[in-house]
């Protein structure tokens, strides 16, 4: 199975994860506030760390919620349910082979989405 790779901006933390089918889109107020913008991401339940990565932290940004964060250089790399930790949602601007013919899946929240913007025409 082909393997994405990530890292984030200092390179303290890389990871792998499976190839996915598909990728989905969060537009809620709390990921365009953490991320500066809708947040693009891959549901995983096997992201491996490359390395140790003690740079890596999680913020309980709700009641059901974290985002892991690299707390050297601030890179947002993912997002998880505090009810289901093993099923990371890894943010695409982490990723660096991303194949070029990666569906969209879902939009979450499409009602906070800003109007001055589409992923998909129509959609």
């Amino acid at each position: 199975m082909t393997q994405l790779s990530g890292y984030c901006l200092c390179k303290a933390i890389s990871f792998t994860i499976p190839t996915p089918k598909r990728f989905d889109a969060c537009h809620c107020v709390d990921c365009r506030r953490w991320h500066g913008a809708s947040i693009v991401g891959i549901d995983s339940t096997d992201v491996t760390l490359v390395r140790d990565a003690p740079t890596l932290k999680w913020f309980s940004s709700s009641d059901w919620a974290e985002r892991g964060f690299c707390d050297k250089c601030g890179s947002s790399l993912f997002y998880r349910l505090k009810s289901n930790p093993a099923k990371w949602s890894v943010y695409m601007g982490a990723l660096t082979n991303i194949p070029k013919k990666i569906p969209l899946g879902t939009q979450y929240f499409l009602a906070q989405k800003p109007d001055f913007y589409s992923l998909i025409p129509g959609h």
